[in-house]
């Protein structure tokens, strides 16, 4: 497995791609088109995608995706869900990044939208990647539609864990079992990638825990 993470400019939001055997997945893809155009760039170079996947449906790591048209978007099942339903928390996520992008002068040629193919990603499930598994983890807490992916011994867990960023809590219930979850998730773990932020050791991530 090869893992490339790319770091865009606005919070230190982290992009990543991950190949195997020829396949691709992108996780989290950010944000402003000069970033993504390398980000697409790096993805294809790798072989070919097969999904471009979401942590969580803030408006800072799912806008990317119309980079990457060829792949579908994977997502857990409850932003899947908020999509489905026209849900005001998925509208509103694409509010913020227009608002964003108005203020600052970004450019947006294919808009603000949700990928139209998309696959729901059910709490413990495990796809294929080439070779490679991916698990994948529902982790409310942050955003009632995290989620986070775990390939081999590397866990990318969203607004979690970061070492730059202050929590933000939707629901400090889940957050707290979320963060749990995490902190015995990593007891096997060798690597976390957060939403934001420098790459950690797992002994690193679980100090934050």
């Amino acid at each position: 497995m090869r893992v490339t993470v790319l770091q865009s400019g606005i919070w230190q939001t982290n992009s990543s791609v991950i190949s195997a055997g020829g396949a691709v997945l992108v996780i989290d893809p950010a944000y402003f088109p000069r970033e993504l155009d390398a980000l697409a760039a790096a993805a294809r170079a790798a072989g070919q995608v097969a999904a471009v996947a979401f942590t969580h449906g803030h408006w800072d790591h799912v806008m990317g995706h119309a980079a990457l048209p060829e792949a579908p978007g994977g997502l857990s099942s409850g932003l899947d869900q908020a999509i489905a339903t026209d849900d005001p928390r998925a509208a509103q996520h694409l509010a913020d990044a227009r608002d964003f992008d108005g203020r600052w002068y970004v450019p947006r040629p294919h808009g603000h939208r949700w990928p139209a193919a998309r696959r729901a990603i059910a709490d413990g499930e495990a796809l294929a990647l080439g070779p490679l598994t991916v698990r994948a983890l529902h982790l409310p807490g942050h955003s009632p539609d995290g989620l986070a992916l775990r390939i081999g011994g590397t866990v990318w867990c969203g607004d979690y864990l970061s070492p730059c960023e202050i929590p933000f809590v939707d629901d400090a219930a889940a957050y707290r079992a979320t963060l749990a979850r995490l902190g015995a998730e990593l007891t096997d773990a060798a690597e976390v990638i957060p939403g934001h932020g420098p790459r950690l050791t797992a002994a690193e991530a679980r100090a934050i825990c």
